[in-house]
Order: structure tokens, then sequence, then C-alpha cells
């Protein structure tokens, strides 16, 4: 149940975000049958192929309003791969990539130094720093 309301939300966050849109075709559509020689019959075909546009876009749109992808706090990032973007060793910190977002990142306690590019795990997340250990290929 639990995911058929998650997929529910999701269907309507991009319904809302499609409204201005519809909204602003619609009358613009309005506009010109007033001002032109387009007909109230035309107007609605145009309307209806603009709605059928966005159905047929929600496949592609979908993966930017689920929310799992980015799921926030140490829960979304604990056990996620990703690479280090600079050298980590047990004296200090760099960044690592884990999806789209860069993280300051220090190696674990007791974990080798991990040179720049290597694949990294995260372990956990202390005050917006990733605790990292090597991930396995």
């Amino acid at each position: 149940m639990n995911e058929r309301r998650r997929r529910l939300a999701l269907v309507g966050r991009y319904w809302l975000f499609q409204l201005p849109g519809m909204f602003v075709a619609g009358v613009a559509l309005v506009l010109l049958v007033h001002w032109t020689q387009l007909t109230p019959t035309q107007a609605a075909v145009l309307f209806g192929l603009w709605v059928l546009k966005d159905l047929v876009m929600f496949p592609v749109t979908r993966i930017a309003y689920e929310t799992r992808a980015s799921s926030p706090g140490a829960d979304g990032v604990r056990g996620a791969e990703g690479f280090a973007q600079g050298e980590i060793d047990a004296s200090g910190s760099a960044y690592v990539r884990v999806g789209a977002e860069l993280w300051r990142a220090r190696v674990a306690p007791g974990a080798e130094p991990l040179p720049k590019g290597s694949r990294v795990r995260v372990l956990e997340l202390r005050d917006l720093t990733l605790l990292v250990e090597r991930a396995e290929p």
C-alpha cells in the first residue's frame, strides 16, 4: 500500500507541475480563437495534443520526481558508493562524489588511505562529513 501511495504522489506532483503550462496554453488558444481564424475545434485539438505531450513525457521525466534516489540524511548516503576526488588519508579529508553530489569525506578509523579516483563506500555521516572505506570492486 505504501508503494501505491508513493506512486500516486509522484503522478500528482507531475500533474501539478504541468498545470501552469496547460493554463498558459489554454489562454493562448482562447486568444488565438478570438483574434485569428483558428476555430474552437482546432483549438481543442491543439490543447488535446498539448495534454498528450505531457502524458507521453511522464515516463521520461519520472526520474526527476522520484524521491527515493535522493533520500536526505544519513540513511540516504549510508552504504552508497562513490569516487574520491582527491587523496584521502588519516590526517585529512577530501571530496568524494556520491551520485551527483560532492561530499567532504575522511577515511574511517582503521581504514587505509585512498588515492584520488578510488571507489569508496560510505560507512557513516558525521557532521556533514562522510566516513568512507575502499569499496570492493
